[in-house]
């Protein structure tokens, strides 16, 4: 599809300033400014909104703008063309809560070693975002950290893991489990919450945690087992 629109000379200018000064062509930045413009989280929230007022009056789906709306019983195959329309962690979290369905009904020794890379890695990222390691290693997520280490060392997440390392060497206890995990949680410890912290800091200056677990979701589709 081509689309003709007059542009203010000023804007032109700046395009071509641009173009100058990054390598690419004025046609280049302006597809860029377009997709990051109509794929931004207030757009989408804008069409999202619009499109759900109506859905009483027909289905609505956001497949045909490239979008995922969550899992909806897609396959791996299915999910992961979303890499070129959709944000990545998108379709991670649709690969999650796709695992974490089968597992339902399957039960949880139905989980493979790659549905269990991506439940621990997830769970990380979700949990040390939002409340840092003090909230991961109190949350259920602390089912995952006796392996996690390992798990984001799969990944080429080396950085992250010895970070995750050393706030696992906080807690002070000798064997890690989940069982002494949630028993030094449970003790007040200045210098443990003050290490935390630290790393806390430190994981978040790391990028690359997703990217990396996408890249190998790809890598090792097939054990993926929705």
């Amino acid at each position: 599809m081509k689309l003709d629109i007059e542009i203010a000379d000023v804007i032109v200018r700046r395009f071509e300033a641009l173009a100058s000064a990054s390598g690419k062509s004025v046609e280049e930045l302006a597809q860029e400014a377009l997709d990051s413009f109509v794929g931004s989280p207030k757009a989408r929230r804008a069409i999202l909104k619009a499109r759900r007022s109506v859905a009483k009056e027909g289905g609505y789906s956001l497949a045909d703008l490239g979008w995922l709306d969550g899992y909806t019983g897609q396959t791996v195959d299915e999910l992961l063309l979303y890499e070129a329309t959709d944000k990545i962690h998108s379709i991670l979290f649709a690969l999650e809560t796709a695992i974490r369905e089968k597992l339902k009904s399957a039960g949880p020794l139905q989980r493979t070693g790659v549905e269990t890379i991506v439940l621990s890695v997830l769970a990380l990222h979700r949990e040390v975002n939002n409340g840092g390691y003090d909230q991961y290693f109190r949350n259920s997520s602390r089912h995952y950290a006796p392996a996690v280490v390992n798990h984001l060392v799969i990944i080429s997440c080396t950085e992250i893991a010895d970070i995750t390392q050393r706030a696992l060497e906080s807690l002070g206890i000798s064997s890690i489990s989940v069982a002494a995990i949630e028993a030094a949680m449970q003790t007040h410890n200045v210098q443990r919450d003050r290490d935390l912290n630290r790393c806390d800091l430190a994981f978040y200056e790391q990028t690359g945690l997703l990217e990396n677990l996408f890249s190998y979701v790809k890598a090792h589709q097939d054990g993926i087992k929705i």
